[in-house]
């Protein structure tokens, strides 16, 4: 049961560290849209998605201690993939005539499940 309750803190924890990243990381992107390329803006967002992420992930919700190369080698080939899914994704639907900014705002729910069972089973573990 207390393995539960931890698994289940871990999960508030992580969604509400990524509320907040999400928060800070969609407003970067939804204002670089606007200015720059998908290229340079999903790079832009994500970039500051990993720099938050790291730390917050791997010391706050996975209460990694020691965080190393090797973790931060894993952790920016997850960053690597979701940009890229990101990135292509957002490109996809807009050859399809849907809105740019649209298509980010749909993919976060998306992205915040690979990225949270990506972490808890590869990254952090």
């Amino acid at each position: 049961m207390f393995k539960k309750l931890q698994i289940n803190r871990q999960k508030r924890l992580f969604i509400l560290i990524g509320f907040l990243n999400v928060l800070i990381t969609n407003a970067i992107l939804q204002i670089s849209l606007i200015f720059l390329s998908t290229f340079a803006s999903t790079i832009l967002s994500q970039t500051v998605n990993v720099v938050i992420g790291y730390f917050f992930y791997g010391k706050k919700v996975f209460k990694f201690n020691k965080l190393s190369n090797q973790v931060f080698n894993k952790y920016l080939i997850l960053a690597i993939f979701i940009w890229s899914l990101n990135f292509f994704s957002i490109q996809l639907f807009f050859y399809f005539g849907v809105n740019k900014n649209i298509t980010a705002a749909a993919m976060i729910p998306f992205l915040v499940v690979i990225s949270y069972l990506t972490q808890k089973n590869f990254v952090f573990k």
